[in-house]
């Protein structure tokens, strides 16, 4: 492979590359020339985690690009987001969004995704709040941060108006995301009691993205219980399970489904899956 003179080459080669196993390699090859490029490390970091789901391999080369680099936020606020997934790095992720926000207090990206952790991880609603508003004071057309602000209201129950607003807000600011559709629709349906409207943003959400496992299931759940539509039910609680075989949500939800509805049962199982009776 040809060398290059600079780092940016190297990611050019990336950039215009549509193989994966290419791109690795063109990684490779650059941090070969420029180990000490963090601008190389860190986007190779990235690769690693997006593309190839290497988790162990991008959290390697985010610590390469801390060490040449510790006081950079956008490592900091991401290996925090990567080592948030596993328990045993919840104080070390904790410590680098602390360090993030403390290094870069105006960025509403890496506020939001603090607020979150705090939220669901530590259970610090006081804490979580106050950093939610503060990302949108930061950047109130942030999506992201409006629409997890809203999950974090309505999981909580403190305050279903503002949640709603935030929910419709997020929608105004990103009409075609599936995933906040679907979360606002759970919303109707569990919080507010508005069936009808619950309904629209399923079918809106599945629309936009008819692969969402979760929001099928979800649908699935509300079509049984609330519509008794049980037929439509269990079509949809069979093609979440296509889409999803190892989801344990999934499974466990179908698996409810056929013992409570005797005439579904003796369906054929999903390899690797205990569904049913059988």
């Amino acid at each position: 492979m040809t060398k290059e003179t600079d780092c940016w080459a190297w990611q050019a080669k990336v950039d215009a590359e549509p193989d994966p196993s290419e791109r690795e390699k063109i990684y490779q090859a650059g941090l070969e020339d420029f180990p000490a490029s963090v601008e190389l490390t860190y986007n190779f970091a990235r690769f690693m985690k997006q593309t190839r789901k290497d988790q162990d391999a991008a959290e390697r080369l985010y610590r390469q690009a801390l060490k040449l680099a510790p006081e950079d936020t956008d490592t900091l606020g991401n290996l925090a987001l990567l080592l948030e997934n596993f328990p045993e790095h919840h104080d070390e992720a904790e410590q680098l969004y602390r360090r993030a926000v403390e290094l870069d207090p105006n960025s509403a990206n890496r506020t939001g995704n603090f607020a979150v952790f705090l939220g669901t991880i530590r259970h610090d609603q006081a804490a979580a709040e106050q950093l939610f508003r503060l990302a949108l004071e930061l950047d109130p057309e942030h999506e992201n941060n409006t629409a997890n602000f809203a999950n974090f209201l309505a999981a909580t129950g403190k305050d279903d108006d503002e949640a709603q607003w935030l929910y419709r807000r997020a929608y105004e600011l990103a009409p075609n995301d599936a995933l906040n559709l679907g979360n606002f629709a759970n919303f109707m349906w569990g919080n507010r009691k508005n069936y009808d409207g619950a309904e629209r943003l399923y079918r809106e959400s599945l629309q936009l993205d008819p692969d969402h496992a979760g929001h099928t299931a979800n649908f699935a759940e509300f079509m049984e219980k609330i519509r008794w539509d049980l037929p439509e039910a269990h079509r949809l609680y069979r093609r979440a399970l296509e889409l999803a075989p190892d989801d344990e949500y999934v499974q466990k939800e179908y698996a409810r489904f056929i013992e409570d509805h005797a005439e579904f049962g003796g369906e054929p199982r999903t390899p690797g899956a205990a569904m049913g009776r059988g």
